[in-house]
């Protein structure tokens, strides 16, 4: 595989989250896409609060912030011993971990920046500071490279044609390109994406608020439909591929992506469409075994229940799970940052692991 494109040669878009002295950037998503604004945050609090909230989401992105809330605790720290300096940095991490459960790209992030301040206990206080926040820059700095590999290896094996993607796993749910978003700004620029249809992806719609604007922004053909519309798009012979992202892969290739991601996966097989899933190897816990031990986030019923602030249904009860699993036997391969693992995923996604 050789890298052809640069990030800047893919989009327009700047990085959805940034860190520089001592602030925490970050592209509110909720106000799109009626309103484009990187707001600015000062505290630990204020970036897990855009976590829970998803001012920031995506499992990358996640990541990202979380590591720049660790930053900001770093630089802007009052403490003036290690003692004062280590009980305020575990509560910080404490108080970003808990903010949402699937996506493990958070974990991964926090506790390699909690594993780099306890390999550097000895050190002097001025000094780690300065390793968390350049931990921090460089798990940012590694999600674009990740990206623009993944981007590449997938518009490989991608068929020319008309693609459907679910949710966002664009720009917006990464720090630049996306996975998803790389692979198929790369087969736009290569002319082998047709088009690219969106699923609006209820009931957040991050299909229709952020995917069409961020994929429409960079100038791919793009045509969005309601959710229950792709099985018949698919009937129709108008989808020569299926890829979507992922919040965590675990050691058999089951995988935790957007609520709905689990039945185009059995539609795929149905229609004989190829169905892979895109993610850097952060999002991998070979620590499960299975997809049924993945922790699945249940949201707020308002989400359900209204739609742009507007009331769409009556006070009943509601069921509002985030994420659903997808078993591996759906899927034709898993796209990562190192290469493409195909079928028996339990063996190849551990030779792939332990081999780096």
């Amino acid at each position: 595989m050789r890298i052809r494109y640069r990030p800047q040669d893919l989009t327009k878009l700047p990085r959805s989250v940034e860190y520089r002295s001592g602030i925490v950037y970050m592209i509110n998503q909720q106000l799109l896409p009626r309103e484009f604004k990187v707001e600015e945050f000062r505290t630990v609090e204020s970036v897990a609060e855009a976590i829970k909230n998803m001012t920031v989401r995506g499992a990358p992105a996640i990541g990202a912030a979380a590591a720049f809330g660790l930053a900001l605790y770093a630089e802007t720290s009052k403490a003036k011993t290690k003692e004062e300096f280590f009980d305020g940095f575990y509560k910080a991490y404490e108080t970003l971990k808990n903010t949402r459960p699937t996506a493990v790209n958070l974990f991964w992030a926090l506790n390699r920046i909690k594993n780099l301040v306890e390999e550097h206990r000895e050190d002097s206080l001025d000094e780690i500071r300065r390793l968390i926040v350049q931990e921090a820059q460089k798990i940012a700095d590694e999600d674009v490279e990740a990206n623009l590999r993944m981007g590449h290896y997938g518009a490989e094996v991608l068929p020319e044609g008309n693609v459907l993607t679910h949710c966002n796993a664009g720009s917006l749910a990464t720090v630049h390109l996306g996975t998803v978003g790389a692979v198929v700004r790369v087969m736009h620029k290569d002319g082998t994406l047709k088009l690219l249809w969106l699923d609006e992806t209820r009931p957040v719609l991050q299909g229709a608020r952020l995917s069409a604007w961020e994929y429409s922004y960079d100038g791919l053909n793009v045509k969005l439909i309601a959710d229950n519309a792709a099985a018949f798009v698919m009937q129709q012979g108008l989808v020569d591929a299926i890829i979507v992202g992922a919040d965590r892969i675990v050691a058999n290739g089951d995988f935790a992506n957007k609520i709905g991601t689990y039945m185009l996966a059995v539609l795929a097989r149905e229609h004989g469409i190829p169905f892979f899933t895109v993610a850097p190897l952060s999002t991998i816990d070979m620590n499960l075994k299975s997809g049924k031990e993945i922790p699945i986030e249940e949201r707020s019923p308002e989400e359900v229940l209204t739609c742009g602030g507007c009331r769409i249904a009556p006070d009943v009860p509601v069921y509002n799970p985030a994420f659903d699993v997808t078993p591996n036997k759906y899927l034709t391969g898993i796209i990562t940052d190192r290469g493409v693992v195909w079928p028996p995923f339990k063996r190849n996604l551990k030779k792939l692991f332990y081999s780096l």
